[in-house]
């Protein structure tokens, strides 16, 4: 009986593996995507045709790098603009840009203290630009040499492009000496500003030299120039020694409205001239022409024996 019980258990047990093998196998899990779109294909999500990328809208603003290789050239910069104009490129012209223009030549200026010259014939003119000062006396001292006869005259302004002004009287001029003889001329400028001064050939033919003074700037052979005073009835004396036979000059200039006279006296305290033309305020000048080294006195006096101020010149032409 036991025996027959354990043969069924066995039966069934062979009964059963017969059934299990005719079981179909369990379907095996496919295997794990390898792209994206695959993926998306296996859990049923659109693809990248059918879904635009999240970042889409961000990457619009930025160009797409053609390849993934690093630029070779370095990036050209625009400067941020500022408030200073560009220079101008040293080769290129500005189209609407005006050709320079060349500076006018200044005439130059003949100042106290120079010396200059020429040669004129007659008719012939020569002209200097100064620069005056109001009330300081400017001295033209002219030498022509042969028969040279010269006249001197001074202009307000700059004239020195027609040196006989039609219409003009000029506010000083000199024309007292013989041919070959010295002229002096005294300006006396009311106002600052240019003044001209012309040497004209009245006569004869021949060179000149022009030597041009004032009463404060120094130059060669100036042996005195001084401010000095008078009391009343006083007179004072300067005495100098002339360069051989060259010219001797002297000059007095009342700083206040006294009368001044001016005397030269010889060697031998001889009177040689006297000048006292100008009347109260006004300079006196006078020269002398030695015929060898001597020695002058200049005498300084008022005209009307009361006290002065004044500004003293004596030179001794070089």
């Amino acid at each position: 009986m036991k025996r027959f019980a354990l043969f069924l258990i066995l039966a069934a047990i062979l009964v059963a593996c017969d059934n299990a093998s005719e079981q179909p196998l369990p379907t095996p899990l496919p295997p794990a995507p390898t792209t994206p779109a695959e993926a998306a294909t296996d859990v049923g999500l659109p693809t990248a045709e059918q879904q635009p990328p999240a970042t889409e809208s961000a990457l619009a603003t930025l160009p797409a790098s053609p390849t993934s290789e690093q630029p070779t050239e370095a990036p050209t910069l625009t400067p941020l603009p500022t408030d200073e104009p560009p220079a101008p490129s040293p080769t290129t012209e500005s189209p609407s840009a005006e050709p320079p223009t060349a500076e006018p030549t200044a005439v130059s200026l003949f100042a106290p203290g120079q010396q200059d010259g020429g040669t004129l014939a007659a008719g012939g003119a020569k002209a200097y630009l100064v620069d005056g000062r109001g009330y300081q006396p400017i001295i033209l001292f002219v030498e022509p040499t042969n028969e040279l006869n010269v006249a001197l005259a001074a202009y307000v302004g700059d004239q020195t492009g027609q040196t006989t002004p039609e219409g003009i009287t000029p506010p000083a001029a000199a024309d007292n000496a013989l041919a070959g003889r010295p002229e002096i001329l005294v300006l006396s400028p009311e106002s600052d500003g240019l003044y001209t001064l012309v040497v004209r050939a009245v006569a004869g033919e021949g060179s000149f030299a022009a030597h041009l003074y004032d009463l404060i700037t120094p130059a060669p052979g100036i042996a005195v120039q001084q401010p000095d005073m008078l009391a009343a009835g006083e007179e004072k004396t300067y005495t100098v020694t002339s360069r051989g036979a060259r010219p001797v000059i002297a000059v007095a200039d009342p700083t206040d409205q006294s009368d001044i006279a001016l005397d030269v006296l010889g060697a031998d305290g001889t009177l040689l001239t006297t000048a006292n033309y100008s009347g109260p305020g006004g300079v006196e000048t006078a020269y002398v022409l030695p015929l060898g080294a001597t020695s002058y006195t200049m005498k300084v006096r008022e005209a009307n024996g009361g006290p002065s101020m004044y500004q003293i010149l004596v030179i001794t032409v070089e």
